[in-house]
């Protein structure tokens, strides 16, 4: 995560319409499943002149919840699962930019996980295929609260960031191109850019710019901050939703158990198995798929504190072919678990943040301008105002008669 700050004195800068914004740099333009295994640890990286500890990453607390079933009811530390990682870890790139011309933030942040579906959303179709061929040639790098209104208001991104990565102290970078969202950039020619927009609008595909010719060495700086294959599930909803560790760790078991002895399940795993070179006993590879399985409490309330708590269900995808990975969701969702006698309901909602793109919390909650004052990216307060602008005209005047009283009341 590069968060960058405005300065009076130039104009060259990452500075997006003299707004304050932040860059978000991704390996994930590869299909899912090329990711690579990231060794955790504590490492030394000196930026920007000064000595920084890399914080190593915690592994997840064990329950000490005991249930009937012997196996274990939360995955081993070791597991891949992308939701508790942070920037900056692993092993550090043998070159670092001894320093830059925009100020940016080296503190640590939670690392972002975008699937290949979603950042290449939107892309035109050749595009897609050129990147799915030699992912390593190509870089996404998303701008906090990217979307057609970020775009529609910061028409020189793509010049910006490039000025941004030029400036930075770095031996050999290669020759650097920077290409804008396409159909984002032709979708806004000739509108209006005071025009309302709904919210989804606002934050609509595509996200990342394009970098492209870059050298081996400064992408491997970049992407020090990289992305794994997404794992969301699905999310559930019901009276015994809460934010209770002994309830969440009960809930999980429920549905593990709940997805051990479906045959359909059974099936599909055994297949995706087989495909790949492998076999087993469908029971035990069903069994085996759950371990990287986790249950998060979130709530998604709005700015107006309408709460929607959810469990979250995230996993470690079993394999690269997208169709099977919606086909073991889609009969994960239709399941019937009950914990402590009250139904756990599966709901069609996407818990996920407009601003960091990450989807193990909702927009309001984003932890990345609350991590440390070196954060120079808007605020929450800016955040929740943007929010407002985002409204169409047709929401405001809605809103505005559902406020109003009615007449002779």
């Amino acid at each position: 995560m590069l968060a960058l700050c405005p300065c009076k004195t130039r104009t060259s800068q990452i500075i997006f319409k003299e707004r304050q914004s932040a860059i978000e740099f991704y390996s994930s333009l590869s299909p899912p499943g090329t990711s690579a295994r990231q060794n955790e640890r504590t490492s030394p990286a000196r930026r920007r002149g000064k000595q920084r500890i890399v914080t190593k990453d915690k592994p997840c607390p064990l329950r000490t919840r005991c249930h009937t079933n012997s196996l274990t009811l939360v995955p081993p530390p070791t597991c891949l699962f992308p939701y508790d990682k942070f920037t900056c870890s692993g092993e550090t790139p043998a070159t670092l930019p001894a320093g830059s011309e925009t100020p940016f933030t080296d503190a640590t942040h939670p690392r972002v996980f975008i699937p290949w579906s979603h950042i290449t959303a939107a892309f035109p179709e050749d595009m897609r295929d050129a990147i799915a061929t030699s992912p390593e040639k190509f870089i996404a790098a998303v701008p906090f609260g990217a979307g057609p209104k970020f775009y529609a208001e910061n028409r020189r991104a793509d010049l910006l960031l490039k000025t941004f990565l030029e400036d930075l102290d770095f031996p050999d970078k290669g020759k650097l191109t920077v290409s804008f969202p396409i159909e984002a950039k032709e979708d806004k020619k000739g509108r209006n850019k005071d025009e309302g927009r709904s919210r989804k609008t606002a934050f609509d595909k595509p996200w990342p710019l394009i970098i492209t010719d870059f050298s081996e060495d400064f992408a491997k700086f970049l992407l020090w901050n990289q992305c794994f294959a997404n794992g969301i599930a699905c999310s559930f909803q019901g009276n015994v939703v809460s934010n209770d560790p002994d309830l969440i760790a009960e809930a999980l078991a429920c549905i593990k158990a709940a997805t051990w002895p479906d045959v359909s399940i059974q099936n599909l795993v055994k297949h995706i198995t087989q495909t790949q070179g492998r076999s087993g006993n469908p029971a035990e590879l069903t069994v085996k798929m759950t371990q990287s399985w986790r249950l998060s409490y979130i709530e998604t309330k709005n700015f107006k504190d309408d709460k929607g708590p959810v469990f979250l269900l995230t996993r470690e995808p079993i394999t690269d072919n997208l169709d099977m990975h919606r086909s073991i969701a889609a009969h994960i969702r239709k399941l019937k678990i009950r914990v402590n006698y009250q139904q756990l309901i599966n709901v069609d909602k996407i818990v996920g943040c407009d601003w960091c793109k990450n989807q193990n919390h909702p927009s309001h909650a984003c932890p990345f301008p609350e991590v440390d004052s070196t954060w120079y990216g808007p605020s929450t307060d800016e955040r929740r105002l943007g929010m407002m602008k985002s409204e169409t005209p047709k929401d405001d005047f809605r809103k505005r008669r559902e406020d109003s009283p009615e007449p002779g009341g």
